[in-house]
């Protein structure tokens, strides 16, 4: 069975460039419904994991061509029975795997939390095994075009990473899980069209699916509420809640592209709910009868400190959650209180509760954002007398997994911004988790007023801690709960600390540095100069080094490299060597694995850091993986579709030109950016939004062209039998090179492991034959 003429093809084109799409978009839902079940490291093992499923399926479509190929030469050539052709196998994968979507996200959702971690991952590998089986076998079978297939393929993925950005945002979960289905399904139908194949169930599947699309808004709501993972996991709000034998009940729930948002009801707390985020950042919404005088009984709280001296007539809240820091600000007497929350569903989630929590947003004082906090502040105009931060990123006291995520609110860039826009004798505060929240805030700190002019020794002068007195906090070597660091644009005087000092005793809470009153610990060292900054850094028994914007994981408590990613890292080898080794010594494709090996981790070390360089500049995390990565993949996509022309496809002195080439766009960008970002920041988001397409698509145009370059050799050279392994080796290392990429950007920063990705593709260039 052959695919020859033009409109077959392009049925077939059509067909893998919406595998592609279902694929990616069955990703960014898995990641989303496993965030709301697992802490982050898991998440990010389980899908690494399940990518790895790729590689798998490339092994399998190997096996079965290997096992046609000896039964054809069993057969006698008058022999009735008919073997499937290979495009026949890829029809029946491509029906399979639009139902394997539906019953693996259906499973997982309605399970009950399983504490076997191995479960969840093999279940989510299925639809990426059958996807690396039908990419691998059609790769090999369809050679000649392979540069068509491949720009069908990063188009997919390019589209599909826009796709489920628009499907969670306005969809929900319940109906995004069904048009990944309908994607597949529809794939399957002009496929098997291609090949002149009458299915039923290809005609079928996709009128039952669009029904299922349409289920009324209110069956959906429970569906999306009612998630057994989140209720029967005791590590995550609402398990534990109900294991301590209190009732909790989920009162609302909304799921968009950055979270699962969760409004959680708690009977024995009447006066009390708690908005969650995946099922674990918690925020508490209070309630809240409008008045002020009923704001008194929050002046004891620990988060009150900052607001008990000086003026506070204006306040920026970044990440205010459930509402709770408003308060505060209003029982310090602030006028005018903005507050910029990144998480658009908690927004919604505390007006929806607007009678409990008395409008908290919608106040004349209040003036509410849905935005990055970091980006809010870099392009404002205006100054306040006090910038609040508390506890923004709550889950991390509970997952270190959080170490693995990037957050620009805690640089030391952040930090000057903030006391920036401080007005004279402003106050920052920050509320912390704990005494590493605290070490590395306490550094951070002073590095960005090092970066203002200040003396290292000086700056304690700007800078007061304090905690809660607790029962525990009697004992030495205690467990510091919720620290509160307040650092000033102006040293603290005299008055102000003792004013200070006074209210936080008189409302139950403890001095740990404050100027002129008390001066005792590290603090005390570095401004009597008994201790340098760099003492200060390496005397800690965890990691305390500032982040940075170019290495901006200021969770990542760590000496040296993260045991996760190791475990990740070594896992993943592991398994490729079990794999791939056999074949690679049995067809002497040590050349070919190399470059298909480079390639797929040269890729990722240059795409992920590339995308988080653009998450401050577009100002979510959501819009720079979405656009970027659309822009990137999309250019991949061109340059692939050129790539078998003669300006693109030729030599010089045996060397492939385009690695070449991808360096020195690479090398461009990292001189770049920062220059480009200073002098765009402040135009408007899809002007932002059109130049990062731009540039990454320049970059993606070259990326693109090896791949399917490589395949073409393999065709020339009679080696199209091993075009599933090499497909699966790609694939598996995609995986390699985005934990590396992350490793790199811990210890070296962002430029570092782009420049990592630089000497994987200077390598790639180097080897001639395949």
């Amino acid at each position: 069975m052959e695919i020859k003429n033009i409109k077959d093809k392009a049925f077939v084109l059509l067909s893998v460039f919406l595998v592609s799409v279902s694929l990616f978009t069955y990703q960014v839902v898995l990641t989303r419904i496993y965030s709301a079940i697992l802490w982050y490291h898991y998440v990010f093992l389980i899908t690494s994991f399940a990518v790895f499923g790729l590689g798998i399926g490339g092994i399998i479509a190997y096996k079965q061509q290997e096992k046609r190929q000896k039964s054809i030469l069993k057969k006698s050539r008058d022999t009735k029975v008919r073997e499937a052709s290979p495009l026949e196998d890829i029809n029946k994968a491509v029906t399979i795997l639009s139902i394997s979507y539906l019953l693996v996200l259906g499973l997982i959702y309605l399970l009950p939390y399983i504490g076997g971690l191995l479960i969840y991952a093999v279940l989510g590998t299925i639809p990426f095994v059958i996807g690396g089986y039908f990419f691998s076998t059609l790769f090999r079978e369809l050679s000649g075009i392979s540069n068509k297939l491949y720009f069908a393929d990063l188009l997919g993925s390019g589209i599909g990473s826009v796709a489920v950005l628009l499907s969670l945002n306005y969809l929900g979960m319940y109906r995004s899980v069904i048009l990944v289905c309908i994607i597949a399904s529809l794939a399957a139908l002009l496929y098997s069209s291609a090949l002149k194949i009458k299915n039923a169930v290809n005609y079928v599947l996709p009128v039952l699916l669009l029904v299922a699309i349409l289920l009324p808004g209110q069956y959906v709501k429970s569906i999306e509420q009612n998630f057994n993972g989140i209720k029967t996991n005791v590590s995550k709000t609402l398990g534990n809640i109900n294991k301590s034998g209190e009732n909790g009940e989920i009162v609302y729930t909304q799921w968009n592209a950055f979270s699962r948002t969760d409004v959680i009801k708690v009977k024995e707390a009447p006066d009390q709910m708690v908005v969650t985020i995946d099922g674990a950042a918690n925020a508490p919404m209070y309630r809240f009868d409008g008045n002020m005088e009923s704001l008194d009984k929050y002046k004891k709280n620990t988060e009150f400190i900052p607001f008990s001296f000086g003026k506070n007539d204006s306040t920026l809240i970044i990440g205010p959650g459930g509402g709770r820091d408003i308060l505060f600000a209003l029982a310090g007497g602030s006028k005018d209180i903005t507050a910029v929350e990144i998480n658009t569903s908690s927004i919604e989630a505390v007006r929806q509760f607007k009678d409990f929590n008395g409008n908290i947003y919608d106040r004349p004082e209040v003036r509410v954002y849905g935005e990055d906090g970091r980006n809010y502040i870099r392009k404002t105009q205006d100054k306040y007398d006090v910038i609040f931060l508390s506890l923004v990123m709550t889950s991390t006291s509970q997952g270190a997994g959080y170490a693995l995520s990037e957050n620009y609110i805690y640089t030391t860039e952040a930090m000057q911004d903030y006391l920036a826009h401080l007005k004279e004798d402003g106050k920052l505060a920050f509320l912390t988790h704990d005494q590493e929240d605290l070490g590395k805030i306490v550094a951070t700190a002073i590095l960005a007023l090092k970066n203002r002019g200040i003396p290292v020794k000086d700056a304690p002068k700007y800078i007061a801690i304090f905690r809660k007195n607790m029962p525990q906090a009697q004992h030495g070597g205690e467990h510091i709960h919720n620290p509160m660091v307040i650092i000033k644009n102006q040293p603290f005087t005299e008055q102000q600390s003792k004013e200070l000092a006074q209210s936080a005793y008189e409302n139950g809470n403890l001095p740990l540095f404050t100027p002129h009153v008390y001066e005792e610990g590290p603090l005390q060292h570095i401004k009597e100069e008994h201790i340098s900054m760099a003492e200060y850094l390496t005397g800690f028994t965890y990691n305390v080094t500032p982040a940075t914007d170019d290495n901006p994981y200021f969770y990542n408590f760590t000496k040296g490299i993260s045991p996760v990613l190791i475990f990740i890292l070594f896992f993943i080898l592991i398994g490729s060597f079990i794999l791939f080794i056999p074949f690679i010594i049995k067809h002497s494709a040590v050349r070919p694995a190399l470059y298909f090996s480079g390639l797929g981790a040269g890729f990722m070390l240059i795409e992920i850091p590339l995308i988080q360089k653009f998450i401050l500049y577009l100002g979510h995390p959501v819009l720079a993986f979405t656009y970027v990565l659309a822009a990137l993949l999309i250019g991949c996509g061109l340059g692939s579709f050129v790539s078998s022309s003669k300006v693109f496809s030729k030599t010089v002195k045996g060397i492939y030109l385009p690695p070449i080439l991808i360096v020195i766009v690479n090398i461009a960008l990292i001189s770049s950016l920062g220059l480009i970002f200073r002098n765009t920041s402040d135009w408007s988001l899809i002007n932002r939004i059109l130049i990062s397409s731009l540039l990454v698509i320049i970059q993606g145009f070259f990326m693109g062209m090896p791949f399917p370059r490589g395949l073409r050799l393999l065709n020339e050279n009679k080696k199209t039998d091993i075009i599933p392994i090499m497909w699966g080796i790609n694939g598996v290392m995609s995986v390699v090179g985005s934990v590396v990429s992350i490793m790199l950007s811990m210890e070296l920063g962002f430029n570092g492991a782009l420049i990592a990705g630089s000497i994987v593709y200077i390598l790639v260039s180097l080897i001639r034959k395949i």
